[in-house]
């Protein structure tokens, strides 16, 4: 298999195969193809994963030059649209740093166009980002907002001091989600917090198999950018979220239903319809609701030194 992105071939040599569940090593059934990509889901643990995982070092450069041209939605790839599209996103990130009284810097990891980073200054946090896309760093670098281009690993000079760590719709892009998170926890003070807001796996499961009657071999639907590979490499379970992370010296603190987006027209009014049904399955099955397509997580940090 050959990674594609735009009109770019990767190396397939370079893909690496993937045989286990990444997070709990449990054995993988066919979840479905997406363009040339397969996913899988582990029998375990229910996460959604891409296998071959492409190559970290060349998804890394076509995040650099590629990721905003190639237009995973056309909300996204419009820095004016995404704005008014995820503000219910910025606003429910926001609402856990002010509800854990969260006190001094404030890192926005994949912070993309800068709205959160701007929204959280607005906020009066002390708040700075990092992204790897070089349009979306210059567009927020000319609104004059802190954030560098490059990963965590431009940050060094930050260790230990951070507060909290957020990353909006960044978890599921990832392709070294342990490199990741060990420098997350260098970064983060003793108790700091890591706030993720990603996609899970449960609810697109139930809506791709649904869309294909269950035939597992005929491709996936887009399902509004959730299974764009190779961009999207995991969708995480709840249970997979939690053992990832955890192995890395955190401990789970709450879970939360995250906001649909606000985008126009029909769909808009699918997202603030589901919203609502949303917050009365929660109340009633919590984690176990079914159709609560993206959860805020909040993990804090437990032990001085990441595991290896």
């Amino acid at each position: 298999m050959e990674l594609k992105v735009g009109k770019k071939i990767y190396s397939a040599a370079r893909m690496t195969q993937t045989t286990a569940c990444i997070v709990c090593q449990g054995p993988l059934t066919l979840f479905g193809p997406y363009s040339t990509y397969t996913f899988m889901r582990c029998l375990v643990c229910g996460t959604i994963q891409l296998s071959p995982m492409p190559d970290e070092a060349e998804m890394g450069r076509a995040y650099q030059t590629e990721y905003v041209a190639y237009k995973q939605t056309k909300e996204f790839s419009d820095p004016e649209k995404w704005r008014n599209v995820s503000r219910t996103y910025r606003a429910s990130i926001i609402q856990v740093l002010t509800d854990y009284r969260v006190n001094g810097m404030v890192v926005d990891f994949g912070a993309g166009w800068g709205h959160l980073v701007n929204a959280m200054i607005q906020r009066g946090f002390d708040a700075r980002g990092v992204e790897i896309s070089r349009d979306q760093v210059a567009y927020a670098q000319q609104r004059g907002l802190p954030i560098q281009q490059g990963d965590l690993n431009t940050l060094r000079e930050f260790e230990g001091q951070v507060s909290a760590l957020t990353m909006s719709a960044v978890f599921e892009h990832l392709v070294n989600h342990a490199a990741v998170l060990s420098a997350v926890h260098r970064l983060l003070k003793d108790d700091g917090l890591l706030v993720t807001l990603h996609p899970t796996a449960a609810t697109f499961r139930l809506v791709g198999n649904l869309f294909r009657f269950g035939n597992k071999r005929k491709p996936l639907p887009d399902l509004a950018g959730a299974l764009t590979a190779p961009w999207h490499t995991v969708l995480f379970s709840i249970e997979g979220t939690k053992q990832m992370i955890a192995r890395h010296g955190f401990e789970i603190v709450e879970i939360r239903p995250a906001p649909q987006g606000r985008l126009g027209g029909i769909l808009g009014l699918i997202q603030v319809s589901l919203e609502l049904v949303n917050k009365l399955g929660w109340r009633a099955w919590n984690t176990r609701w079914p159709l609560v397509t993206t959860h805020i997580f909040v993990f804090r940090k437990v032990s001085s030194v990441a595991p290896g």
